[in-house]
Parts: C-alpha cells; sequence; structure tokens
C-alpha cells in the first residue's frame, strides 16, 4: 500500500494534488466495493461466480444449435 504524500499541500502542484486525491477516493471505492462483496458473500454463503446449475450458462442438448 502507498503511503501519504509527506508533502504539504502548499508544496504541491495543481497536478500532485489531483493525483493525490485521486488515489485517496479510489482507495476508499476500492474499500467500500470489498465490504459490499464480503456482506454479500456472508448473507447469501454464495462467491460472485457461484450460480444456481439452471442459471450456469451450461447448454443442455435441446438447446445447443447446430454449427
Amino acid at each position: 500500500m502507498k503511503r501519504p504524500n509527506p508533502l504539504h499541500p502548499d508544496k504541491m502542484s495543481p497536478a500532485e494534488r489531483r493525483s493525490e486525491l485521486a488515489r485517496i477516493l479510489a482507495g476508499a471505492v476500492m474499500r467500500l466495493h470489498s465490504a459490499k462483496i464480503v456482506q454479500i458473500q456472508a448473507e447469501t454463503g454464495d462467491g460472485s461466480l457461484h450460480f444456481p446449475r439452471d442459471q450456469s450458462g451450461t447448454a443442455v442438448p435441446t438447446q445447443r444449435r447446430p454449427a
């Protein structure tokens, strides 16, 4: 994990401040997304790639079309 920039914002260029802000916000969004996934998995017991058999996307012979 990258550490916060030790420079005072007054010593940074506008581009450096925007970059620092974007990095902080991106980290927050990733943490929120991760927490949401963990909560859903805890409630349902399913992982993000787990689908019931009827929703797995596997075609049964009656659904196949000739090539």
